[in-house]
């Protein structure tokens, strides 16, 4: 076993209660992405510290409360909202987990020429676009519908 896996269960239980009683949890985690991913872009290194250290715990505690709702009530299903708030936050995590390695300032620059040369043009498409790529880099994304058809 390696990761977190090679770490007993209670000891797991253990620093996922430290985490959650750091009283400068998000600080400290902002501080850790700056030292994980330096030549990250600023607002990437902010958005990746609230989804991993900022909401992302209390939706993994408000979806951990939730089952066990659902076991004290099983005529209830489990809490489709905090379901999704648990998703959002793992999916934006992974979007950046993916991003960050590579992220650079110039990708932000790139951006903000192509903002500046869409609004000189008018280009309500290329606009939205544009907004959807800058969503992305952000990591303000919704994550994907997985719901049963």
């Amino acid at each position: 076993m390696s990761g977190i896996y090679a770490v007993p269960p209670q000891d797991r239980w253990k620093l996922a209660e430290a985490l959650m009683s750091r009283p400068s949890r998000r600080s400290d985690g902002f501080a850790a992405i700056r030292l994980a991913f330096p030549t990250a872009p600023e607002e990437m290194a902010h958005t990746a510290a609230h989804h991993l250290y900022g909401d992302g715990p209390e939706a993994a505690v408000d979806f951990l409360a939730a089952a066990e709702l659902m076991i004290r009530e099983p005529s209830k299903d489990l809490d489709g909202s905090a379901t999704v708030h648990l998703a959002y936050h793992l999916y934006n995590w992974m979007q950046f987990r993916a991003l960050l390695p590579e992220g650079r300032q110039e990708i932000l620059d790139l951006v903000k020429q192509l903002r500046e040369a869409v609004e000189e043009n008018d280009m309500e498409f290329v606009r939205a676009t544009l907004e959807s790529l800058e969503d992305v880099v952000d990591g303000h994304r919704t994550s994907p519908d997985i719901t049963a058809l």
